[in-house]
């Protein structure tokens, strides 16, 4: 597998957004929103971004000049994985960088794959200097769904979520912000559902990205706790072929 860092996110809640047209890292608030990072047309096009020259807003861009290097990703590479030839994704390794408090609020928490569906995604940009991105804002899930992930019915129909409390500077989350071989990704209408789609493309509850959040644990006394402190890197993973 070939991992390469191709962005990186530090979390500080005292600390302003820094402007994005600098090529550093960017200190920012953590995001209170229930979102994915990535949709069916910005991961393959920010995957074929990081085989062009880097833009403004590519932090690694002052290292690539220095070393002299047109792109962070091998271009034959990257159009192997968009052309369907190896299988691609983002990985974010996430964790605190407070060596002494652990992580009290506000948590990260993610939603089981299995309970959500293309229904509940909306799309919406994000303009950068030089580029637009795209994510997904996560709404509840409508009891009316049509296409309601097949553990339970739709009257039923929730997500389920996962949280992490009191993680320390010596662990950390590894979160999957796309698959290109995942449910979604492949063009089955839940991560979850075990329709006749995914059993003929073998894509049946294999997850295409983490649904997740920062949100206030109630339990927590929000007087008592300190600002989170960290930090996140993305990575891209690229598999041999035929994998």
């Amino acid at each position: 597998n070939n991992a390469n860092e191709a962005g990186k996110k530090s979390n500080n809640n005292n600390s302003n957004n820094k402007s994005a047209t600098t090529a550093t890292p960017q200190v920012q608030n953590p995001a209170g929103l229930v979102h994915a990072d990535y949709t069916k047309t910005s991961a393959p096009r920010r995957l074929r971004d990081l085989s062009n020259p880097p833009k403004l807003n590519d932090v690694l861009r002052p290292k690539l000049i220095a070393e002299n290097r047109r792109s962070l990703l091998d271009p034959t590479m990257v159009e192997e994985a968009l052309e369907g030839k190896r299988r691609y994704s983002f990985i974010n390794v996430w964790r605190s960088i407070d060596a002494e408090n652990p992580v009290k609020n506000p948590p990260l928490a993610c939603i089981d794959a299995a309970t959500a569906s293309v229904d509940d995604l909306r799309m919406f940009k994000i303009h950068y200097v030089d580029r637009v991105g795209e994510n997904y804002f996560v709404c509840p899930p409508s009891t009316s769904s049509s296409s309601p992930p097949s553990s339970s019915s739709s009257s039923e129909r929730g997500h389920s979520w996962y949280y992490y409390p009191d993680m320390t500077m010596k662990e950390a989350l590894l979160l999957k912000q796309w698959d290109s071989v995942g449910g979604v990704a492949c063009g089955a209408r839940s991560d979850g559902a075990k329709n006749d789609y995914d059993v003929q493309h073998g894509s049946g509850w294999l997850s295409t990205f983490t649904i997740h959040s920062a949100f206030i644990d109630p339990s927590i006394c929000q007087e008592e706790s300190l600002p989170r402190k960290s930090i996140e890197v993305r990575c891209v993973v690229i598999w041999e072929k035929d994998i």
